[in-house]
């Protein structure tokens, strides 16, 4: 017991410091953002015009004594600036508040006719609150925001415009940043929806728009396991039920860090990991097949909140492994993959100096093929022998025509928002040691030009994959060593037929945000989304690929 109280007075000693260092002497990265972000709101003003529908949008809120009353305040301005005609709804679930101080606040911000609050004696939590608003909630979508976040001053709009744009779908999320104080930093710029990452990462959290009628209709918020892990859960929910969410790539939400926020520390809520397994384990138990699945903490983020699916078993599907060289003729991996056809076989790709490190590959791939039958292919992380990453995932148009922007990473880097160590979609991925599908590979080979390379295969295969709406995923979990960089491999030539075929394609912004540096990795980029971009349209497509 004195060792637990001794390890949370030094979690909270750290967590200040780390609160304080970063409000008084922030990062260049940080710095750099700070002036991307006003630009940026500067800038969209003149395309997030479209006024508030009554009856479109009600912000949920679940609030108790515990809370700082303070954050409450702000961003009860952040939405009142937004919202002078009253069109958007504001329903607050009063969790038992009995503190004078709280209560009289609430009793001020009912007297807007747009807030609804609703109270019960006792706290009956985050995902109860957010029950009560649920149901006394009008609107057509419903937007989660906690009582001590705060949303950007044209996040209403923003969301607005969105939702008529991708056609009122069913699910909508944004990109986020963190918050402390009044300083903004740590942007989130995410990818599109991507099932395979949101099985690894609650990356969609804030802020949602949710369609209220359906979200009745799946049970959201009625799972009190669940209870550090509402968004997550609520989008797993409509991924189980088969339903995609569209993306809006800009910031308009920010994420509170203060001593009691799991924004800053996830371990400030014991009950954490317990939700997170609770929401993975729903999505194991309603698959066909999930028994043989199971819940495990991952070894990447080892004794933390960090999850890994993974079958018992490597399953019943055959893996036919064919070595080669860079030169070999493609005719060759043809043969192989015409014979795996055959038995409905998976092909393994294995270039001839390649060292596999993963000893659980097999049932990787069968894991990842049973949570997303759309799944063609399958590739993982390549190191060299002085422990620099290779290859880790490739995307159309970062770092050349298609690159992976970790190459040159030492291998213990976690990557953006620790997706080095996180199944994710990706455009493609290197042949050097990977998994497809014989049968798809079969017919992309009929497609693709005869004097097409074996290094740069994946660009075809995933070209050829998007098209044909499949998914091609990145792995950490198959993980190899070769000396060899395959990316130095691609051939010029190749490259600009390639592109000349595939620039409607390029750059592919599906699972790479684009606000992000085509050219500088994760960097800022040079600028945001724009409406106007045909090429920025690609995250508004739902269900992709």
């Amino acid at each position: 017991m004195i060792g637990q109280i001794k390890g949370q007075m030094a979690r909270k000693l750290k967590g200040a410091i780390r609160r304080q260092t970063d409000r008084l002497f922030p990062t260049r990265e940080t710095q750099e953002y700070r002036k991307w972000i006003a630009h940026r709101l500067a800038a969209r003003q003149a395309f997030y015009t479209q006024p508030l529908q009554p009856g479109l949008l009600s912000v949920m809120t679940a609030v108790w004594d515990g809370s700082p009353l303070r954050y409450l305040k702000q961003l009860a301005q952040a939405i009142s600036a937004q919202n002078e005609n009253g069109a958007c709804e504001w329903v607050i679930a009063d969790n038992g508040c009995s503190k004078t101080a709280w209560r009289k606040y609430l009793a001020e911000l009912s007297a807007y006719k747009w807030v609804k609050i609703v109270r019960s004696e006792k706290n009956i939590g985050i995902i109860g609150g957010l029950r009560l608003c649920l149901k006394h909630a009008r609107a057509r979508y419903v937007l989660p925001v906690d009582a001590d976040d705060w949303i950007y001053p044209d996040a209403l709009k923003a969301v607005t415009w969105a939702l008529k744009n991708a056609h009122y779908p069913a699910l909508l999320f944004t990109d986020e940043d963190k918050i402390a104080g009044k300083q903004h930093y740590q942007p989130y710029m995410k990818p599109g929806w991507d099932p395979v990452l949101l099985l690894n990462s609650a990356y969609i959290a804030h802020l949602a728009a949710v369609d209220r009628e359906k979200a009745l209709e799946l049970g959201a918020y009625d799972d009190p396991a669940t209870e550090a892990s509402p968004d997550w859960d609520l989008f797993v929910r409509f991924l189980i039920a088969g339903v995609a969410a569209a993306h809006l790539p800009d910031i308009v939400y920010s994420w509170r860090v203060h001593a009691q926020s799991t924004a800053d520390d996830a371990a400030a809520k014991s009950y954490v990991g317990r939700s997170q397994i609770a929401v993975l384990q729903r999505h194991v138990d309603a698959m066909s097949g999930g028994e043989d699945l199971e819940v495990l903490n991952s070894p990447f983020l080892a004794g933390g909140p960090h999850w890994r699916i993974l079958s018992r078993s490597a399953g019943t599907r055959s893996f036919r492994p064919i070595r080669f060289l860079p030169g070999t003729n493609l005719e060759t991996v043809a043969e192989a993959a015409r014979l795996a056809a055959q038995h409905g076989d998976f092909l393994q790709l294995i270039s001839g100096d390649v060292e596999i490190e993963s000893a659980d590959w097999q049932s990787e791939v069968t894991t990842l093929t049973q949570l997303h039958p759309d799944i063609v292919m399958i590739g993982g992380r390549i190191h060299n022998r002085k422990g620099t990453i290779t290859s880790a995932g490739q995307y159309f148009g970062v770092c050349g025509i298609c690159g992976c922007p970790y190459r040159g990473r030492p291998l213990e880097h976690p990557g953006y928002f620790a997706q080095l160590w996180k199944r994710r979609s990706v455009s493609a991925v290197n042949t050097q040691f990977a998994v497809i599908d014989a049968r798809f590979l079969v017919e992309t080979l009929s497609n693709i030009p005869v004097s097409a390379s074996l290094p740069f295969l994946g660009a075809w295969i995933g070209a050829e994959a998007w098209r044909r709406r499949k998914r091609v995923v990145y792995s950490p979990f198959l993980s190899a060593m070769s000396d060899t960089d395959w990316e130095q491999l691609f051939p010029t030539a190749e490259q600009e037929l390639f592109l000349q075929r595939n620039r409607d394609l390029i750059p592919d912004h599906r699972f790479y945000s684009p606000a992000l540096s085509l050219t500088k990795g994760f960097a800022l980029g040079d600028a945001a989304y724009d409406p106007a971009c045909p090429g920025c349209a690609t995250p508004f497509s739902e269900g992709v690929p």
